[in-house]
């Protein structure tokens, strides 16, 4: 069981209101790195389809109490929160990598 981080927002590299910065990614990898992801407008099944490059922009859902959805992942060590996405539960960053 693990733990989820806030959910990021995922875009398409060139899509305008993406964040610049960022680093760019493959499509395929957002299951593994990101599968608790919410997807920009700009992101469509082509985007995954051709593997396009998307950039992952943080989620910023500010200071909030854990409420739980109803969705919970196979490995998570809880329900996600209805605002952010995550388990509010302690990420280490080395682990969520792997």
């Amino acid at each position: 069981m693990r733990e989820y981080p806030p959910a990021h927002v995922i875009h398409e590299a060139a899509c305008e209101d993406a964040p610049r910065g960022l680093i760019s990614f493959r499509a395929h990898l957002l299951p593994v790195t990101h599968p608790n992801a919410r997807a920009h407008t700009c992101v469509s099944p082509q985007t995954v389809t051709y593997d396009r490059e998307v950039v992952a922009e943080p989620g910023d859902e500010g200071d909030h109490a854990y409420e739980p959805s109803d969705t919970r992942p196979p490995d998570a060590t809880r329900l996600l929160c209805q605002h952010c996405w995550g388990t509010h539960g302690e990420v280490d960053v080395a682990e969520w990598l792997r």
